[in-house]
């Protein structure tokens, strides 16, 4: 979802580097993109490990929460392409999943916000699986939801962590990057990676 339908992982960096000078840290961008793809159990971890010693962690978050609604609250916007992909699935009755590492409660409000959860079939949140992204769990329970075999998926990711687990469930997987460029080691996985949706799905054959 985010960095994928929303063009919000940009309002999360400025909202992270925000928080970082309100708590003097700074050269730490890394940090936040080490998080991208990750739930918020797992991203803590990186956190506690990177800036546990240097600030109260507890402190940080709730300043990053804030600092991160005020973006929110402006707005919410969409990457290219996202919409039109999903009108022609649902148009082409083609089930629209979305397995976000988000909460389920947060990745509606989200969605809704931005102007497409209409377009959305159903939406499995990080915190209804017990093995976060790069495990494929999520993408397993997003399939079996629809009714369907995760091989006789396609999954659309930004992240390596996601395109990793989209690649373990055994998907027709194509990573759209973000911000993060994908590693060597997630290239080597073989999956299709496009510069946007439409010209993604165009080389899969799903449009």
């Amino acid at each position: 979802m985010d960095g994928l339908l929303l063009d919000s992982e940009r309002q999360y960096l400025e909202s992270f580097s925000q928080t970082c000078a309100q708590f003097d840290l700074s050269n730490m961008e890394q940090v936040f993109y080490d998080c991208i793809g990750l739930r918020s159990a797992d991203s803590s971890i990186v956190l506690q490990k990177a800036l546990g010693h240097l600030v109260d962690l507890a402190a940080f978050n709730a300043a990053w929460v804030e600092h991160a609604e005020q973006q929110r609250a402006k707005n919410i916007p969409l990457k290219s392409g996202a919409q039109e992909l999903l009108s022609l699935l649902q148009d082409a009755g083609i089930p629209r999943m979305v397995a976000t590492s988000t909460r389920t409660d947060h990745a509606l409000h989200h969605l809704q916000k931005a102007g497409i959860y209409d377009l959305i079939t159903h939406v499995v949140g990080g915190d209804q699986v017990t093995l976060g992204k790069p495990e494929p769990e999520i993408y397993l329970k997003a399939a079996a939801t629809a009714g369907f075999d995760a091989n006789d998926c396609a999954a659309f990711e930004d992240s390596d962590p996601g395109t990793l687990a989209a690649v373990r469930s055994g998907a027709t997987t194509v990573q759209v990057p973000d911000l993060k460029p994908p590693s060597q080691q997630t290239l080597a996985l073989g999956h299709v990676v496009a510069l946007e949706l439409l010209a993604g799905a165009q080389k899969i054959g799903l449009i």
